[in-house]
């Protein structure tokens, strides 16, 4: 079988993984593993020895993939569902281990080092537009999108995947002390991570003030972000009492946006809920900085209160 890491085509076969590995002594096995008549070994070690790849990176997943569909046993794979064609001894349980985690970062890390993602993607969308079958198969083996980069994506994603909120929780309980008035009292419990609940309207209600906080890091080309943050700032804009309504974000970009935008106001809400495409005040000719200033909603970057957000 053929297979592609890091953008190289590799030959392999079970044979040739038996000429190779059986000769050497297998480490000792941690958590992963593939069986090699009746010896286990650990499969990046085995994985190695068979290709020759010393010092390609990828992560112990892959190998057992490959291992899979030369048919050999192995261990389980974390998330997946074992398929009849695999030899593999079930063990749903097993998590990711530290090793393949800090393996995934490193594979990440090479890959983003040295693509720009966003002009990359753009490329790559240009050479696929129109393209056939075997040319697919062609560009695919160079582009560097192969089944280890998703992979380490995958695992990468499952360990930091609720960062976001983590951050959004983190900001929001340093800035609270920065910003209550001495005699100003949070009213309802602060929503600090994703969720819809209809009786969180904002991410924070106080005796004082309504506020949401918008944490994203703007990059220039930023249409997604711009919509949801002015949703954000139209929804602010619906509460009904004499209360401040601001808005926290980070950096000069979404600062600029929302207080000297010549973006339509209602274009921009054109995705969003029918309850804030009807919101008082809202007209077809107003634009998006003259909405924020005559709704009066206090647009405040975050960075003067914890200079680490970027």
């Amino acid at each position: 079988m053929n297979f592609i890491l890091n953008g190289r085509i590799v030959e392999l076969d079970a044979a040739t993984v038996r000429a190779r590995v059986l000769p050497s002594l297998p480490d000792s096995i941690r958590t992963h593993w593939v069986e090699i008549d009746g010896r286990r070994w650990p499969p990046k070690q085995a994985f190695r020895i068979a290709t020759g790849l010393i010092d390609e990176p990828f992560i112990s997943h892959f190998a057992l993939r490959v291992f899979q569909r030369l048919g050999f046993a192995t261990s389980s794979i974390p998330g997946e569902i074992p398929q009849s064609a695999k030899p593999v001894v079930p063990s749903p349980t097993t998590p990711h281990t530290d090793e393949d985690a800090l393996e995934a970062f490193r594979r990440l890390d090479l890959f983003l080092a040295s693509n720009v993602l966003t002009p990359t993607l753009a490329a790559l969308e240009a050479k696929l537009n129109g393209i056939s079958k075997a040319a697919a198969a062609d560009l695919g083996q160079t582009t560097g999108f192969d089944e280890d980069l998703v992979d380490a994506a995958l695992v990468v994603r499952e360990r930091v995947g609720m960062l976001d909120t983590l951050i959004h929780a983190g900001v929001i309980t340093q800035v609270l002390p920065m910003v209550l008035e001495d005699d100003e009292v949070v009213t309802k419990r602060p929503s600090l991570g994703a969720g819809n609940d209809p009786g969180r309207v904002f991410d924070l209600e106080t005796t004082h003030r309504v506020a949401e906080f918008k944490l994203s890091s703007w990059k220039g080309q930023d249409g997604a972000r711009q919509r949801a943050l002015f949703a954000d700032v139209v929804g602010l804009s619906l509460d009904e009492t004499d209360r401040r309504r601001q808005v926290f974000v980070v950096g000069a970009l979404p600062v600029a946006f929302l207080t000297t935008s010549k973006r339509n106001a209602v274009k921009t809400l054109s995705k969003g809920p029918l309850r804030i495409r009807d919101a008082p005040g809202l007209t077809e000719t107003m634009t998006v900085s003259e909405f924020t200033a005559a709704a009066n909603i206090e647009v405040i970057d975050l960075r003067a209160m914890m200079p680490c957000l970027r």
